[in-house]
């Protein structure tokens, strides 16, 4: 069967070598420079986003960048159909690895990405939450089974008020806050860092509302 446009340019748009921790992984991503949300946050001195490694690679890497781009573009204005999405031969797969979440029609295409694609675990990083929800009211559309949703926290050092948040947003799984040297010995840094292989905390449903934090690179 002949291959669709938006399924060629899908493929295309996922990264199937990470390097570093998320090495052995694959994931598709946008471009925080092209996400007003994200710009907004980087101007902030007590948000995480301003130590933004995806923003500075972005600038480091010229095709990294229109890679990402094209990317937010395609994900972001482009309603695919189950006949354009791939089979992804893996057991996990992560969403925004470098960018966050534009709009609902970003849900949406995610949503189905994992829905045509049940036997891998899907993870989802946004500091975006209300964007999820606004998706699931306009499309009358749910979380697939097979999908986590972490909601990012914000500022550095400062956990999300998960009980307020999950109230509102009950779709997320897990809250994922960075701490720097200064305030690290305040929690329990549980995220694995090195490997998201080995430690694969992320990829795993657990009963409850589980907290993860990581250490400011």
């Amino acid at each position: 069967m002949k291959k669709t446009a938006n399924r060629i340019a899908l493929e295309k748009a996922i990264t199937w070598n990470m390097t570093g921790k998320m090495e052995g992984f694959i994931s598709l991503s946008t471009s925080p420079l092209c996400n007003a949300h994200c710009i907004e946050r980087m101007k902030s001195d007590v948000a995480v986003c301003k130590h933004c490694f995806s923003a500075r690679m972005q600038k480091r890497y010229k095709t990294l960048r229109e890679k990402l781009e094209r990317n937010t573009e395609l994900l972001t204005k482009t309603e695919l159909q189950p006949e354009d999405i791939p089979f992804l031969n893996a057991a996990f797969f992560r969403f925004e690895a470098f960018g966050d979440l534009n709009n609902t029609l970003q849900v949406k295409n995610y949503f189905m990405i994992a829905e045509q694609n049940p036997h891998c675990m899907m993870t989802l990083w946004t500091k975006n939450p209300w964007i999820i929800a606004d998706a699931m009211e306009e499309y009358g559309i749910t979380k697939p089974e097979n999908f986590i949703v972490i909601l990012s926290s914000v500022l550095l050092n400062v956990s999300a008020d998960a009980d307020q948040v999950t109230s509102k947003y009950p779709f997320i799984d897990k809250v994922f806050t960075v701490y720097d040297k200064d305030h690290a010995g305040e929690v329990e840094i549980n995220c694995g860092a090195r490997s998201c292989a080995t430690c694969q905390r992320c990829y795993h449903k657990t009963a409850g509302l589980e907290y993860v934090n990581e250490l400011l690179k």
